[in-house]
């Protein structure tokens, strides 16, 4: 049963880009039931939920090995959703791109526009409303170059000064920095220097709270 293990392991992880606990979790079913598998095997109860939250998931190539991991196709809507963590943003300033931790990840929503963002975060504030305002889900976008940025774009931005925050970026008549625009009128754009920059995700879009 390690084998059934390790590929339950590498499907959360591939799919779901998920660890252990954060898959169980999703799954509704006990912490430390993975690793129990490795001893016990699976019971038919656990395979069930599994396979009903993740019905793309091929049980034969789980059990055996045998055949593509998912039994869908890519033009299955199945696969056109990705499952996104919610993250606190103390865990994107903790963080940055590594994985988050299984701990810090309040939440997962599946959304089939977002496939191509990493994580969801929630909105503080009012700087940046019309747009985006306070309690609002944001999907982000990792960035690991900071010196290709798109101005006039939306992102989420971790600095050694000044915390993380979202805004607007634009280009700076200060040579080596970016500047920071809210869209709320009342707060004034503001230089930061690009090695100050330790992390920073693209926003593509927002769920809106009523």
């Amino acid at each position: 049963m390690e084998q059934f293990k390790k590929r339950l392991v590498e499907f959360a992880r591939k799919r779901f880009d998920m660890g252990q606990n954060a898959f169980e979790d999703y799954c509704g079913i006990n912490r430390g039931i993975i690793n129990s598998i490795k001893v016990q095997g699976p019971t038919a109860s656990i395979v069930t939920k599994i396979s009903h939250r993740c019905p793309e998931l091929n049980l034969n190539w789980l059990f055996t090995g045998d055949g593509p991991m998912l039994n869908v196709s890519e033009k299955s809507p199945a696969l056109h959703g990705k499952t996104l963590p919610l993250i606190p943003i103390e865990a994107f300033a903790g963080h940055g791109l590594p994985a988050y931790e299984d701990e810090k990840i309040q939440d997962y929503y599946t959304v089939t526009d977002f496939k191509e963002s990493d994580f969801l975060i929630r909105v503080k504030g009012d700087s940046m409303s019309p747009k985006y305002c306070g309690g609002d889900l944001v999907a982000c976008k990792k960035v690991k170059e900071t010196y290709f940025l798109q101005w006039g774009r939306c992102y989420v931005i971790f600095t050694r000064s000044q915390g993380v925050m979202i805004k607007r970026v634009q280009p700076s008549e200060k040579e080596g920095c970016i500047k920071c625009v809210s869209d709320n009128p009342k707060y004034a754009p503001f230089d930061v220097p690009q090695d100050d920059v330790l992390s920073i995700a693209l926003v593509n879009g927002a769920i809106t709270l009523e």
